[in-house]
């Protein structure tokens, strides 16, 4: 989830001619980048970053580009393509806000509800707010930073039940708070997982299934689903683990019950649907206005600023606003307002983005987690930023 559990974007000529000249200049440039795109993506996989990878972008609802490169399962030799299925862990937290916003919409629950209202058990539930929560300014802490990388592994094979799930995140979420409820920043799966305990217990039936009807039916998605195990998925990929000793070697990503993650991060999707999901939320297709400009307004400390971190974890000193919404993070990309998310979770990392006034989405999926290996995060963000810039047409 977000790095932190693997387990984190003209006027018309009026001459006939000009026009026709201008339209070609344009196709040429946007193929030469989808160029350059699809360079990196094979350097990506030729370098030992992932078995494969899937990128689609569209505009206005209609692709504009969709392919996949490399290999979804490496012991069957499949293919990946648009159609391949990913598990996107943290970009399930904008499905999760976009929930809470349509239930405060429909009158359920307010987002400035206390925790208490509806887990009045868990450890601090009385002081914290449901849309802290989801600006993760609450200062819960996060269940999936274990001291032990071992005792984390072992646990994550477990199935829990929901009430059991809640429980956990009492027991391995250690410190509780990292500080006081809306006073600072700080990125908590634990706070997403509780916020799905929430969902159910205000519909009364599994958060799943309120995806389901409410979220994944109106956006016409047709690949995406809270991930099960038993499922048989047509076109899964599997997820890998870098091989340790071998540069570019896999092995199969530890095992993880998506009961684990939750709310937080166990959703499955493909790129296409992933960029039809943007498409249909952006539109206002799945929440009404109100709803919507809720999940997009950044969240605020106490003293009605924005949180302040660090742009580069090497220079924690350094500190820069941040405008994270309801699961969504939005920023400057080129000079434009860009709404994003990504996620990590065992075996895949995921990124997901929009650039709301060109009505513009861009999703690039990969079925490895092998960020340790030496220049994966700087290629992965350099393949994501190209996908930008290419549908973008720059």
């Amino acid at each position: 989830m977000s790095g932190q559990l693997i387990m984190q974007r003209r006027t018309a000529l009026g001459l006939a001619g000009a026009a026709v000249l201008m339209g070609a200049t344009r196709a040429s440039a946007q193929s030469a980048s989808w160029t350059r795109v699809e360079e990196l993506a094979a350097e990506f996989i030729a370098k030992g970053y992932s078995p494969g990878v899937s990128i689609a972008a569209t505009r206005n609802g209609q692709s504009i580009y969709a392919k996949g490169f490399g290999t979804a399962n490496l012991e069957t030799g499949a293919s990946v393509s648009p159609a391949s299925v990913f598990r996107i862990g943290s970009i399930t937290k904008q499905f999760t806000g976009a929930a809470l916003a349509l239930l405060e919409a429909e009158g359920k629950l307010s987002l400035n509800d206390r925790l208490a209202k509806y887990l009045p058990a868990f450890p601090g539930a009385s002081e914290v707010t449901l849309l802290q929560m989801l600006h993760h300014t609450s200062g819960y802490g996060n269940y999936t930073n274990q001291p032990d990388r071992a005792e984390f592994y072992r646990f994550a094979r477990e199935d829990f039940s929901p009430q059991a799930l809640e429980d956990m995140m009492r027991d391995k979420t250690n410190p509780m708070f990292t500080f006081s409820p809306g006073t600072d920043w700080a990125y908590s799966n634990t706070a997403y997982v509780l916020l799905g305990r929430v969902i159910e217990r205000v519909t009364g039936a599994p958060y799943a299934e309120f995806f389901a009807k409410r979220l994944f039916a109106p956006a016409g998605l047709i690949a995406t689903a809270v991930d099960d195990e038993e499922d048989i998925v047509t076109n899964r990929a599997s997820g890998y683990s870098a091989k340790k000793g071998d540069p570019k070697a896999f092995t199969n990503a530890p095992f993880i019950s998506m009961t684990v993650p939750g709310a937080a991060g166990n959703m499955r999707s493909t790129t296409e649907d992933l960029c039809r999901w943007h498409t249909a939320l952006l539109s206002g297709k799945v929440l009404p206005p109100a709803a919507l400009k809720r999940m997009l307004e950044p969240g605020l400390l106490n003293n009605g600023k924005l949180p302040q971190v660090p742009d580069d974890p090497t220079k924690p000193t350094e500190k820069k606003p941040l405008s994270y919404g309801l699961g969504l993070f939005t920023r400057d990309v080129e000079g434009r307002k860009f709404v994003e998310h990504g996620g990590g979770i065992f075996g895949f990392i995921s990124a997901l983005g929009s650039f709301p006034a060109e009505k513009i989405s861009v999703s690039v999926l990969t079925n490895s987690d092998a960020g340790e290996r030496e220049g994966y995060m700087a290629a992965q963000k350099a393949l994501v930023a190209a996908a930008n810039r290419a549908a973008l047409g720059l």
